[in-house]
């Protein structure tokens, strides 16, 4: 098994790509414990899903700084230079692009249970990808 594995984390393909692999592993960890807190909030809490969305993204963007800086990107600036950035860039990302989105879903389909989770699953796509590259122009 540990040569599998070596044989795969050393692949030129993995090794090309590393990068992006970490951060969609980041992502997928903060998409699960974003996805779980949305959910208890808007679906068994009852709050509405947009400011469900916002108290989600809220704590999940500690977890999101801590893995990219150290884990994702390695960055050498400091933690003083890149989180002010960091913060605009996710909260752009999440209370604007996702949170739009989420609205605007629900505006056009209604709102229930699965409409909220479908909502929130778009607006994490789009927020990603405006995460990517503000978070490389942050840490490089």
């Amino acid at each position: 098994m540990e040569k599998c594995v070596k044989k795969i984390v050393g692949h030129p393909l993995v090794l090309k790509h590393k990068e992006k692999i970490k951060f969609v592993l980041v992502g997928g960890v903060n998409f699960v414990l974003d996805f779980l807190i949305f959910s208890l909030l808007a679906n068994v809490l009852g709050l509405f899903a947009v400011g469900a969305n916002i108290i989600s993204t809220s704590i999940c963007m500690v977890v999101s700084f801590v893995l990219n800086y150290n884990f994702v990107w390695r960055s050498k600036k400091s933690k003083r230079e890149t989180a002010p950035r960091f913060v605009a860039v996710s909260l752009f990302s999440a209370w604007v692009v996702q949170s739009l989105t989420i609205w605007v879903v629900l505006h056009i389909f209604g709102d229930s249970e699965v409409m909220n989770l479908v909502a929130k699953v778009l607006g994490v796509g789009l927020g990603t990808i405006s995460n990517y590259f503000g978070y490389k122009l942050i840490f490089r």
